[in-house]
């Protein structure tokens, strides 16, 4: 599984007025502070920075998403999904839904809910057809989600190569044979058309004694 978290700070939603509170001031600080611990391993402290930064609702997407990553960190996959899916429902952003689908696929995949996650990546690619890591951890869930499936398919690819195997044999013995054959009839024909060899005579010469 390939784990992709984005930590959305000052680099999105760039149109967020930085002068138009003071209030809004203060919840920009909770986020670069949520942002610092984060990039520390400090996901607690994060977490409880974003969700302060929760009540002014310029900055509500960013702090819902980290948080949803912070949550995620600390092994709260069920509180990570919450954080997502209400991101999900203050945006029309497709790379952001993309990511936030993703990750909730990624939390369902650790609580090996395989069958959701599968819905959830599929639901990432709808938002970005072109994420490969996306795609590549749909395969992997769907795998898990079907254990029997994944073993009939590699029993069927088994076969297949068993099935070529024993024609390319079966081809190759065809081959010596005719090979074979082909040695014989030459064989048969110079034998045939060789000529009896005829006894040489021994010449008397006259002599005139």
């Amino acid at each position: 599984m390939k784990n992709r978290l984005a930590i959305y700070g000052l680099f999105i939603l760039c149109h967020t007025a930085w002068s138009v509170t003071g209030y809004a001031q203060t919840s920009n600080l909770y986020i670069r502070n949520g942002n610092k611990a984060y990039a520390k391993n400090d996901y607690k402290t994060a977490s409880d920075d974003y969700q302060k930064a929760l009540k002014d609702k310029s900055n509500a997407l960013k702090a819902q998403f980290n948080m949803g990553d912070a949550y995620y960190r600390q092994g709260q996959y069920a509180q990570a999904i919450d954080q997502y899916k209400s991101a999900l429902t203050m945006t029309n952003d497709k790379v952001l839904a993309a990511h936030a689908y993703h990750n909730i696929g990624n939390s369902y995949l650790e609580q090996k809910k395989y069958d959701e996650s599968v819905k959830s990546y599929e639901n990432a690619l709808r938002s970005d057809c072109k994420d490969d890591d996306t795609r590549y951890n749909l395969a992997y869930a769907e795998a898990m989600a079907n254990p029997k499936k994944q073993q009939q398919q590699q029993q069927q690819n088994q076969n297949q190569q068993q099935q070529q195997q024993q024609q390319e044999q079966q081809q190759q013995d065809i081959t010596k044979q005719n090979a074979q054959r082909m040695l014989d009839a030459l064989d048969n024909d110079e034998k045939n058309n060789r000529k009896p060899v005829q006894p040489v005579e021994k010449k008397q010469i006259d002599k005139d004694w």
